[in-house]
């Protein structure tokens, strides 16, 4: 699943949907699952809740970059310490 993808189609849809955005705000969670599906667990669906209600107070996707690429980051962080340390260990090769 395409994290990212998914936020960015959220936002969208909440932002041009006054019916959608009512219902997101009572059950975020609930309407995040109805769009995402099963895809996604129960960490990453609070994340992008908290994206899309920081979206929705700025006013849609403008400037919003930055806070996807730190959900991201905070749900892939263990990827990328993991490849630092690939990297370690290939100049410790040569």
């Amino acid at each position: 699943m395409d994290i990212k993808a998914e936020i960015e189609k959220i936002i969208a849809q909440v932002t041009k949907d006054g019916d959608l955005k009512e219902k997101f705000m009572k059950d975020p969670a609930g309407t995040v699952r109805g769009i995402v599906g099963d895809q996604a667990d129960d960490d990453t669906i609070k994340k992008i809740i908290e994206t899309v209600k920081d979206a929705i107070s700025k006013g849609g996707l403008s400037g919003i970059g930055e806070k996807i690429s730190d959900v991201l980051g905070g749900l892939f962080g263990k990827k990328d310490d993991d490849a630092k340390i690939e990297k370690k260990d290939d100049k410790e090769e040569k």
